[in-house]
């Protein structure tokens, strides 16, 4: 698979209403080919966001995880969210403050 072939099929899938299995499975596989390939925390957010709709929480908290190490700003927010409600079964207020906490200092430090 090349960078461009999987553009195409997240793209594809993006504009296809009657998803099969098989188009879900060639998306998640375009999807992670290009985070390994292009190492893009948009397409980890992207990824995330999938997983989120899906309510597989568990996925992602993985995917927002990743792009939160490379200092996203929206991951951050996300990652409060799924703490602060308990998606993946365990509320942390302490880690969900923590995450939107971060987000509001890089807003600050934006707006200084």
């Amino acid at each position: 698979m090349t960078v461009d072939e999987a553009r195409k099929i997240v793209a594809d899938f993006d504009e296809n209403q009657g998803i099969t299995d098989e188009d879900e499975f060639m998306f998640i596989e375009a999807m992670n080919f290009l985070i390994e390939e292009e190492k893009n925390p948009q397409d980890m957010m992207y990824l995330g966001g999938y997983y989120y709709e899906q309510k597989h929480f568990d996925l992602a908290l993985k995917y927002y995880e990743m792009a939160a190490s490379m200092d996203h700003d929206a991951a951050y927010e996300c990652l409060g969210y799924i703490w602060y409600y308990g998606r993946t079964g365990e509320r942390d207020y302490k880690k969900a403050f923590e995450y939107f906490s971060k987000l509001m200092d890089k807003v600050t430090l934006m707006m200084q």
